[in-house]
């Protein structure tokens, strides 16, 4: 992942083990940071002061800015992925409803979250780069569609296909909202007419 940076520094080694417990404050804060402030005006100062330690201890931590934003974009990608994985489980009895509602659950969470909205800072977050899918975006949804192949073991040789798909569904749905989408409800029923007689044709 690649964001603006400050510069690669380092504190000088204290001599001293990593606390485990304020490196996750310093990410925690981040994450904090990031929803305040947006990721370009996120800086280590910010990160440093919601974190309640100094400069110094931010580097001792994390060589540049850019390793710390991808640390705390991957901790709320996972924490998204596990919310989407478990509501999207509650209602989903076939691999195809499982589909749907994974779409339906990630577009909420990202429009909840809308510093970490996947399309939010063209060419500089993991999902568009040079308008390509990287292995950075499907590893995350792959993860998410992971359940699909225990309702159904058979599309285990086309997951990463799958995969591929709905990462492009999740993106037009998040840009792009009309009224086949413009509720959760009809959301819903619209990837129902078109999503899931795709994930069935695979085990047809």
């Amino acid at each position: 992942m690649v964001y603006p940076s400050e510069g690669a520094r380092r504190a000088p080694w204290s001599g001293r083990a990593p606390s485990t417990d304020a490196h996750d404050k310093i990410v925690d804060a981040t994450v904090d940071c990031i929803r305040q402030y947006g990721l370009e005006r996120t800086s280590i100062s910010s990160i440093a002061v919601a974190a309640g330690v100094s400069r110094p201890t931010v580097y001792a931590y994390f060589p540049s800015r850019d390793a710390l934003v991808s640390a705390a974009m991957e901790r709320s990608a996972a924490a998204v992925a596990g919310r989407v994985v478990a509501s999207a489980r509650r209602r989903a009895r076939t691999p195809a409803e499982f589909a749907v509602e994974a779409l339906v659950v990630a577009r909420r969470e990202f429009r909840k979250e809308p510093a970490f909205y996947p399309i939010s800072h063209a060419r500089t977050d993991p999902w568009a780069v040079d308008q390509q899918l990287t292995e950075d975006s499907l590893a995350l949804t792959r993860t998410i569609l992971r359940p699909l192949v225990e309702y159904d073991p058979r599309l285990e040789p086309h997951l990463d296909e799958i995969t591929e798909l709905l990462v492009r569904w999740l993106l037009s749905v998040l840009m792009y909202d009309t009224k086949r989408t413009s509720s959760e409800a009809k959301l819903r029923a619209y990837l129902h007419r078109v999503v899931a007689p795709v994930i069935d044709a695979y085990v047809a």
